[in-house]
C-alpha cells in the first residue's frame, strides 16, 4: 500500500516557494490543512494560491497574536461563516502570552459558540499551558470536528479528550523527545493525524519535504508496534473520518 501522505497543520503562507510546495503537494497527492495566523493573512494566502483539491487553508487567529492585533478580531468572527476550515486557534498560558490571558479566553470561547452554531466545521487548536481550559471550554457536544496540534497535556487531558471525540496530530518533534513519545503511545491510534507545523518544526525549518512525513509514519508503527501497511491504512481512515 503506498503512503498516505497528508498534513493537518502546516503553515503553508510562511514559506517563500509556497506556490512551489503547493505544486509538489499536488503531484504527491498529499492531502493538507494550511493554517493561517490571523485574518489578513488567510486573504492573502487565499488571493495568491489558485484552488486545490489537496490544500486547504484555514481562517485563523493564533492566541499568540490576539493582544498584538486586537483589530483583527472582528474580521475573524465574520469570516468563520464562510470558512469550514478553521485554524491556527486556541490558548496559549506560557511566557508573555499570559498577560492577555483574559482576551484570549474571549476570543477562544465566542469562537467556538460560533462555530458550534454554524456546525460542520473542523478546527485545528493549540493549547500550550492550557489544554485544560481547552477541552472544557469545547465540551463534549461540540458540533463539528476538533483536531488538538502538537499536544502536549497529561493523561486526565488525554482521557478527557477522546471521550469527548477530538483528534490529535502530531508531528516529528514529538517523535523525537521521550515526552512526545510517551504522549503518542497513550494516545488512540484511531484519533492519530499526521502534521509537520512547518516551518516551525525542526525537521520542516528549512524546506518543506513531503517525504519526510515517511519518518513520522515509521515511528508510529515502531510506537504502536503496528506494521507500516496497517498505519497507512488506518491514517487514511482517520482522515476520511475526520472530513465526513
Amino acid at each position: 500500500m503506498n503512503p498516505f501522505y497528508h498534513d493537518t497543520h502546516v503553515h503553508l503562507d510562511l514559506y517563500k516557494n509556497s506556490s512551489d510546495i503547493i505544486h509538489e503537494i499536488n503531484e504527491k497527492k498529499s492531502y493538507t490543512i494550511s493554517v493561517t495566523n490571523l485574518p489578513i493573512l488567510y486573504d492573502k494566502a487565499v488571493s495568491k494560491h489558485l484552488d486545490s483539491k489537496y490544500v486547504r487553508f484555514a481562517l485563523g487567529i493564533h492566541p499568540e497574536l490576539v493582544g498584538k492585533f486586537p483589530e483583527q478580531i472582528p474580521f475573524f468572527y465574520k469570516k468563520i461563516l464562510d470558512c469550514r476550515y478553521i485554524g491556527e486557534i486556541g490558548l496559549d498560558f506560557t511566557g508573555e502570552n499570559i498577560s492577555y490571558k483574559d482576551l484570549q479566553l474571549e476570543v477562544f470561547k465566542k469562537t467556538i459558540e460560533i462555530c458550534n452554531l454554524c456546525g460542520g466545521k473542523i478546527l485545528s487548536i493549540h493549547s500550550r499551558g492550557a489544554t485544560k481550559e481547552v477541552i472544557e471550554i469545547i465540551g463534549s457536544e461540540f458540533n463539528g470536528k476538533i483536531i488538538l496540534h502538537w499536544f502536549s497535556g497529561n493523561m486526565t487531558d488525554i482521557e478527557r479528550a477522546v471521550q469527548n471525540g477530538y483528534y490529535f496530530s502530531v508531528n516529528l518533534d514529538m517523535f523525537n523527545t521521550a515526552k512526545g513519545r510517551k504522549i503518542i503511545n497513550k494516545l488512540p491510534i484511531e484519533r492519530i493525524l499526521l502534521e509537520s507545523d512547518g516551518p516551525f518544526t525542526k525537521s520542516f525549518r528549512k524546506a518543506y519535504n513531503i517525504f519526510s512525513i515517511d519518518k513520522a509514519i515509521r515511528e508510529l508503527g515502531n510506537i504502536k508496534s503496528i506494521e507500516i501497511e496497517k498505519v497507512n491504512m488506518l491514517l487514511k481512515r482517520n482522515f476520511q473520518t475526520l472530513l465526513n
